[in-house]
């Protein structure tokens, strides 16, 4: 039986320099739509976001990094690639992530009962 009562854990975490986000779930998600589409405008639609917006999100991000995390071949058509350093970023930032979400996960089973309780009793 379901428990309508049940409570998730989620995160959002990101990396910040100088109080500029360089990573986060959304920039994540930006590069692995670029590497299953390859195209930037066919990442940003997926997402639901402009390309503009898109493009000004990675482009924040290369150039706090100083690196480039996608580059447009050379061959036709033309399409976007993830750099060694872009999959190497998406790579470390999922398995980072990955991690934290099972820490807290874990670590929450006793918080997530008590908001449980709390909630079951505030609506009987």
């Amino acid at each position: 039986m379901e428990n309508k009562f049940a409570v998730d854990v989620g995160l959002n975490i990101w990396i910040d320099v100088k109080n500029e986000t360089v990573f986060c779930q959304g920039r994540a998600l930006l590069l692995e739509r670029i590497r299953e589409h390859g195209s930037l405008r066919k990442a940003a639609k997926s997402l639901k976001m402009s390309y503009r917006a898109a493009w000004g999100k990675l482009k924040q991000t290369q150039e706090v990094l100083g690196c480039e995390l996608v580059t447009l071949s050379s061959s036709r058509p033309k399409c976007y690639k993830l750099t060694a350093e872009g999959e190497k970023i998406l790579i470390q930032y999922l398995s980072w992530r990955q991690l934290v979400e099972n820490l807290a996960a874990s670590e929450s089973s006793q918080l997530k009962s008590l908001l449980e309780e709390l909630i079951k009793a505030s609506h009987q």
